[in-house]
């Protein structure tokens, strides 16, 4: 592997360690698990329901919300929440069914790492910016099932912290795609020095990493 892409590797797994935030507050990562679990519902979720499920005040969950990057929430015009943290409710090219209810992510990273926090099994289509292949992945929580076809790479990049708190989506969400196979990850990044590209193991496991820093005192898993 390349100094280069080792880099790449590194930036990578630092990102998924801190996101756009040092360190989160015990009533932060419950804010922040609580509204993935209730997006994973299937309904914007209101201000007022958070609260409730966190059994935080109104003042507590708003304050909660307003450490979270606003480039890693989306809400309707009501001002309830539609998009969190790569959990969405709007379609996106990353469709995410969760025990039966349509979801969508912002990338294929999210889809690894969502499970866990839902305690649900879910299911990945999704398809190849290269070659045009679509692909099925099973997922379980902190693990993966079955991936149609087999031998899927995913593309990662070293995220730049500021254009991340100024665009997640454009700036990081958006390069995190399944390849049918590292020839077709060459052929897309060919040119670009900021991409290297992982196994869906390596990148799985990453993704529990990532959870169980991100959220040492919440329990995941069913």
């Amino acid at each position: 592997m390349t100094p280069t892409a080792h880099a790449v590797r590194d930036g990578f797994a630092e990102y998924l360690r801190h996101g756009l935030l040092p360190a989160t507050t015990p009533e932060m990562q419950k804010v922040g698990v609580t509204l993935y679990r209730l997006l994973g519902c299937g309904s914007p979720v209101t201000r007022a329901q958070l609260a409730l499920a966190c059994e935080l005040s109104q003042e507590q969950t708003d304050q909660c919300l307003g450490e979270f990057p606003p480039t890693s929430l989306e809400v309707d015009p009501r001002g309830d929440v539609v998009a969190f943290g790569g959990l969405s409710l709007l379609p996106t090219r990353h469709a995410f069914i969760a025990s039966g209810t349509e979801l969508h992510t912002w990338c294929v990273l999210d889809a690894l790492f969502l499970p866990e926090i839902l305690g649900k099994a879910a299911v990945l289509a999704t398809q190849c910016p290269a070659s045009g292949a679509t692909f099925i992945v099973e997922l379980e929580p902190g693990k993966l099932g079955a991936a149609h076809p087999p031998g899927s790479v995913m593309s990662v990049i070293a995220p730049d912290r500021a254009a991340c708190c100024a665009d997640l989506r454009r700036s990081f969400c958006d390069h995190i795609s399944l390849f049918r196979d590292r020839e077709a990850f060459a052929a897309w990044s060919r040119g670009r020095t900021d991409v290297e590209c992982l196994t869906l193991e390596e990148a799985q496991l990453l993704a529990c990493q990532r959870n169980a820093l991100r959220y040492p005192d919440i329990e995941l898993g069913p």
